[in-house]
């Protein structure tokens, strides 16, 4: 790089640390030195592991990498099994191998992070980091080292939250001054009372308000209710991440309590039951919503895309179908009522994030093109493509726009997250809690039993490390 471009770079990247984000002018990336150079360029090959994504997601950024390095090929390879997939990467990097960039979940770091490389200093510094991207990400992917040192562990392309999904005709025909979903729990609740259809059927409801309250066939079941945890600002650890404390919070008791309550038939807003969705199925309760019986459900930016193809497979049967231009999308609901409420809000965060490997033998490569994906024109077509709400502060403005996904980019700056070392075994505890209240266990009781097991799986050193500034 030319010494008049570097030294432009220096000074914008001065005022970047000052202030908001800057994307280089040279490059449109974020990273604080001049991409890898050596005096022999060596053939790199950098394998990149995704989940779900065909290569296609990721061939522009490909492409555009490696234009400008032509020594470097990358070779992706897509996996479909979330579970498969990272016992996989687990093992193979167990034995020395495995790929260069995989895509590791955000819930997933706590567990993972010490299988990977940071990111270099003189790449990307956290505090560039945290002015670049919105609050969630830097709460899950700065992580201080062995040496008490914060490092960047991932560059995260998107963030996606948990939004309320609804049929619009149905808040026409049952609270139509309303005309949409309410902004509280405490609306929510009363909406479901004036949606709900019951009669003498098997299923016990002609149309149902909303599908909570079940493990079973919900198929993000756990994620609302952590959203609920967070939408009542449980206090869920200690300050030092060594203790499961929300036994003690009454607030943890309301979430639960509100959760299971839409299944519990002696409920006032009972409105799901095991008969209005297949558990065995992969649609679970998308397909009641897409037969127009159900009036809400919870859903990612992903899910918009899911309901309309079990429309059209549905329609392929000549089934009922609901009309999809009443299939509209919300803000979550709130514990407090934002329209009154000092109360900040809260969003559940779950997004997947490209990071280097432990055991890459190109690691500076491998970064290299990982901010090279910051890229704003590149990121703009990515979201065009996945319709993920971006994770860089500067896209979110227009993202919001958006008549469809702009719900979800609204929520990305209020999105947080609850940080799990094994999140399956997480999932599994209070999944089981959920079950054994609404086999008439007592919800306090069964809340000190979530506790006292997921202490057990709490490492002696906490969930993940916190960072502690060294003072003179």
């Amino acid at each position: 790089m030319p010494t008049t471009q570097l030294t432009a770079m220096r000074k914008i990247l001065s005022t970047l640390l000052l202030s908001t984000l800057v994307i280089s002018s040279f490059t449109g990336c974020l990273r604080t030195k001049d991409p890898v150079t050596t005096t022999v360029v060596p053939e790199v090959t950098l394998t990149f592991y995704g989940l779900f994504d065909n290569e296609d997601v990721y061939t522009p950024f490909i492409d555009a990498y490696q234009k400008s390095h032509t020594n470097v090929t990358i070779l992706y390879k897509k996996y479909t099994d979330p579970d498969a997939y990272l016992s996989l990467i687990v093992n193979e990097l167990a034995e020395g191998e495995g790929p260069d960039i995989f895509m590791l979940h955000n819930t997933w770091f706590p567990g993972n992070y010490k299988k990977l490389t940071p990111a270099p200093a003189s790449e990307i510094t956290p505090e560039i980091f945290r002015s670049s991207f919105v609050d969630v990400t830097s709460d899950d992917l700065i992580i201080p080292d062995s040496t008490n040192a914060e490092q960047v562990w991932g560059i995260p392309l998107y963030v996606d939250t948990l939004a309320l999904y609804y049929n619009d005709a149905h808040f026409e025909d049952a609270l139509t001054a309303q005309g949409k979903p309410s902004t509280t729990w405490d609306g929510i609740k009363n909406d479901v009372t004036l949606l709900n259809r019951q009669d003498q059927s098997f299923e016990r409801f002609e149309r149902s308000g909303i599908a909570l309250g079940r493990s079973d066939n919900i198929l993000r079941a756990f994620d609302i209710l952590m959203m609920m945890m967070l939408d009542y600002k449980v206090n869920f650890y200690s300050d030092d991440l060594t203790q499961a404390t929300f036994a003690n919070d009454p607030n943890a008791l309301k979430a639960l309590e509100l959760f299971t309550s839409f299944g519990l038939p002696s409920q006032k807003n009972y409105s799901w039951n095991k008969y209005l969705a297949d558990a065995d199925s992969s649609e679970k309760e998308l397909t009641t919503f897409a037969k127009g019986k159900l009036s809400m459900l919870f859903g990612y930016s992903y899910t918009y895309n899911d309901i309309l193809t079990e429309v059209n497979r549905l329609k392929q049967e000549d089934q009922e179908t609901i009309d999809v231009d009443d299939v509209k999308i919300q803000e979550a609901p709130q514990a407090f009522d934002p329209a009154t409420s000092a109360e900040t809000r809260k969003a559940y965060a779950s997004y997947f994030v490209p990071v280097v490997s432990r055991t890459s033998v190109n690691s500076d490569y491998a970064w290299d093109f990982l901010l090279s994906m910051t890229n704003t024109s590149l990121l703009e077509g990515y979201n065009a493509v996945t319709h993920r709400p971006s994770a860089l502060r500067s896209l979110i403005t227009d993202e919001m726009k958006d008549p469809i996904y702009g719900v979800f980019a609204a929520q990305v700056g209020y999105a947080h997250s609850i940080p799990m070392v094994y999140p399956s075994d997480y999932k599994a505890v209070f999944m089981d809690g959920v079950d054994q209240i609404l086999s008439t266990s007592a919800a306090q009781d069964v809340l000190r039993n979530l506790a006292d097991q997921i202490q057990n799986l709490i490492p002696s050193g906490g969930v993940k490390p916190i960072y502690v500034p060294t003072t003179e």
